[in-house]
């Protein structure tokens, strides 16, 4: 018995949530249930509730003029009732009216199915078949043979005598049973009319109280929630009613005032009664027409007045649907117009026609309901018009299941409404991202994320197309002349392929040049032989949640072949607008990092534009590097000797009097620093391998000096430079005797200073004095520092 109590108690929550939903469809069953036979009640009490809706606002007003409650209550409440009773009798003496004229019109109407019978085609025929039939009829059931063998009745004389006619009266009514007759049909609908009066009241003046008591009910303790969701729901149906009160009397007074004109009898009937059934979705417009086109066909001896009415009814449909109701509709109910339906079907079945002008509003409570109470979360599911996929999620699934139409009619529609830009940093990026969070949860196999990318690449191939055919001619033209200046790389996989597809496409969408390398261009051996010749910005995307060993490499090895290309690494699973892209910058040595595709393509701009102004810049090709790599191993530079460069380093600091010396060489482009009073500097150096001064240098090979760096616009914008305080900079590479750059020699300052041609001599006589130490000692001794100190004593 001691086993079974740990059993049971890890069986209860999968009891329990096999059981919820078992539970919930039994309470829907009986609520349905209960509302269908406590009809008689729960009628008057949901009038009530939506009549208070109405008549809140009138109340509020009052109280706020110093009205007490009861009677600010009993005043709202006697206005709607003279409202409505003035209504109906306005209604009623039409009815009368109507009625008394119904036997004039009955000599029109036959006249003119006569005339149908006689204009229509075949008429003739018509009658000679009806007439026909019509004989047929009474051969075969006998009428004919009946009245010729019936006897002759005689009388005395021998006369014939007709039968003498017998009929049957019922006796006089009583007094008492005329009352029931006439009033009876009468006392259903007084008695619901006096309980709507009666709950509305009662509303009116508890509705704090009932609204306390519903959230104690409903809530669970949430109170935030439980007024939210009662705050909602009150916002939406009061709206509701409103508006479409506004909408049906903007609707039923024009044709209430056009039937006139046209000569509709009652005209004012009509225009009540469409004002009146236009509450009832859809059906209430035809319904509404109905009754004057058939006045029309029994008052108008021709058919112009029946084409006027038709087509007034179908000119303030068209009117009311186009332009008033989008104009005074701030928001929509939040039924989609399936769900209208149904719910005009549901409620009238249930509660007959009454249900029929509530199915809207209390069909938009459910709904609200559904927002607020888990349970009942597939109501707003089911009923409501939001979308139930968020964008990227209707993307992603049409990439899926490789559905390359619907995918590209979506984004197509989306660029129309909005930009390219727009879709795919809000759109296209996070479906990828959806896909990759997929991919690390093993949801989805490689198949599947790969028909992903490829679909989206298809898209965005698409949507391109679609902007140019749209686009005008002359920028088509400068369009398809720019070179490709800026590299879109894919970092890893299919999905960084897809998104370095987007990038390119939104560049060359703003003229410029862009062009698309997949993931294996990255490699060891290919990011080799990659050409980086007229190549500005070098942009790589990730999808892998930490990069940053990967850029890393890929940066490293491109900073040495062009330190004048931009670098930025895009990593679309981090949050935008979030502090982790100045981390994932420092971490990957990139001069910038992104998670928003809108920011990349404005810095690339910048970048291009700045690149463009100052013209070629230095490459390196794979082949030179190699060869400085190789002329650096001959050298035999190992730990010991390279520790020497320090001590070299500050003497030559101190020669030219600066804070800092460097001796920068290609193999880790690794410095070696002097001088212990700049040491923030120095170590912040020395953590970045890729400094794009060092890297001019010995890209360039050609001695690079710049007194102020902020105004120097080939560094003005380098974070690698200007967060490390550098303001002064002077580099000359170190070249061995075969003419190979194995490094470079530089003195940097924290401020801008001038730097004459002897300074210039000076120190490229240090750096070919430092590089014939280094190899006539290589297989001896480290560098003579002493014999440089001799050579270049300090000022």
């Amino acid at each position: 018995m001691a086993e079974l109590a740990p059993a049971s108690s890890q069986r209860t929550p999968a009891v329990r949530a096999a059981s919820s939903p078992m539970l919930t469809a039994g309470g829907i069953v009986l609520a349905i249930g209960a509302l269908y036979l406590g009809r008689e009640i729960f009628v008057p009490f949901a009038l009530a509730i939506l009549l208070s809706f109405v008549l809140t606002p009138l109340v509020n007003w009052l109280r706020r003029s110093k009205v007490p409650r009861i009677a600010a209550v009993l005043i709202a409440v006697s206005i709607a009732f003279i409202v409505v009773a003035g209504v109906a009798l306005v209604v009623g003496r039409q009815l009368v009216q109507l009625a008394s004229n119904l036997p004039n019109y009955q000599t029109t109407i036959t006249e003119k199915i006569r005339s149908l019978q006689t204009s229509a085609p075949g008429g003739g025929v018509l009658d000679a078949v009806t007439t026909t039939m019509q004989d047929l009829g009474r051969e075969i059931s006998g009428d004919e043979k009946k009245s010729g063998s019936a006897p002759s009745r005689l009388g005395a004389g021998g006369e014939s005598r007709e039968p003498v006619t017998v009929r049957l009266e019922p006796p006089q009514p009583r007094p008492l049973e005329v009352i029931r007759s006439v009033i009876g049909p009468l006392l259903a609908p007084l008695a619901t009319s006096g309980l709507v009066v009666i709950f509305v009241i009662f509303v009116l003046l508890e509705r704090e109280d009932l609204r306390d008591r519903f959230i104690k009910l409903a809530g669970a303790g949430d109170l935030q929630k439980s007024t939210q969701a009662i705050n909602d729901a009150a916002s939406r149906v009061s709206r509701y009613l409103l508006m479409q009160l506004v909408v049906n009397l903007t609707y039923g007074v024009p044709i209430g005032v056009a039937l006139y004109f046209v000569g509709v009898p009652n005209a004012i009937l009509w225009g009540l009664l469409a004002a009146v059934l236009r509450f009832i979705p859809y059906l209430g417009p035809f319904l509404a027409a109905i009754f004057p086109a058939a006045l029309a066909i029994a008052v108008d001896p021709g058919w112009t007045m029946l084409f006027w009415v038709v087509g007034l009814f179908l000119t303030a449909e068209l009117v009311s649907n186009n332009v008033i109701e989008p104009w005074l509709y701030g928001s929509s109910t939040g039924l989609s117009s399936l769900a209208i339906i149904i719910a005009a079907i549901f409620w009238t079945m249930l509660w007959g026609p009454v249900g029929l002008f509530l199915a809207t509003p209390l069909t938009v409570c459910l709904v609200v309901i559904g927002r607020y109470v888990p349970q009942l979360e597939f109501l707003g599911i089911l009923l409501g018009s939001d979308p139930v996929l968020a964008p990227e999620e209707q993307l992603y699934q049409r990439l899926l299941a490789g559905n390359l139409e619907e995918a590209v009619e979506f984004a197509e529609n989306y660029v129309d409404e909005y930009s390219s830009c727009e879709l795919y940093d809000n759109v296209g990026i996070p479906a990828l991202r959806l896909a990759e969070n997929d991919r690390q949860r093993s949801s989805v196999d490689i198949n599947y994320r790969r028909l992903v990318a490829d679909t989206a690449i298809s898209v965005v191939r698409e949507v391109d197309d679609h902007i140019r055919e749209t686009a005008p001619a002359v920028e088509e033209g400068n369009r398809t002349a720019q070179r490709p200046c800026v590299l879109c790389l894919a970092g890893r996989m299919e999905l960084d392929h897809a998104a370095a597809e987007m990038l390119a496409q939104v560049l060359e969408e703003r003229n410029i040049g862009a062009k698309v390398l997949p993931p294996i261009v990255v490699s060891r051996g290919a990011l080799e032989q990659l050409d980086l010749q007229g190549v500005d910005v070098v942009c790589l995307s990730y999808f892998h949640p930490q990069p940053q060993v990967y850029a890393r490499y890929v940066f490293r090895r491109l900073r040495r072949r062009a330190p004048q290309v931009k670098l930025a690494v895009c990593c679309w699973n981090l949050i935008a607008g979030t502090d982790q892209t100045g981390e994932l910058k420092t971490q990957t040595a990139a001069d910038a990092a992104f998670a928003s595709l809108r920011a990349c393509v404005e810095q690339v701009e910048a970048w291009v534009g700045r690149a463009a102004a100052l013209g070629d810049t230095p490459q390196l090709t794979a082949d030179a590097e190699r060869a400085q790599l190789a002329a650096l191993r001959d050298l035999g530079l190992d730990a010991s000797k390279r520790q020497d460069l320090d001590e070299a380093s500050r003497k030559v600091a101190q020669a030219f009097n600066v804070p800092i010396a460097l001796v920068t060489l290609v193999d880790n482009m690794q410095p070696a620093a002097a001088d212990s009073r700049a040491q923030d500097a120095q170590a912040g150096l020395q953590g970045n391998h890729e400094g794009s001064l060092d890297a001019h240098v010995i890209a360039a090979d050609d001695m690079l000096v710049s007194e102020d760096v902020t105004g120097d616009p080939r560094f003005a914008d380098d974070p690698h430079v200007l967060e490390r305080g550098i303001r002064f900079y002077a580099g000359v590479p170190l070249r061995t005797s075969s003419g190979h750059v194995v490094g470079c020699l530089c003195v940097i300052d924290t401020q801008p200073r001038e730097f004459t041609d002897r300074d210039r001599d000076r120190l490229k006589e240090m750096a070919n004095q430092l590089m014939v130490d280094i190899q006539s000692t290589q297989a001896t001794t480290g560098v003579d520092t002493d014999r440089l100190r001799e050579a270049h004593p300090a000022p």
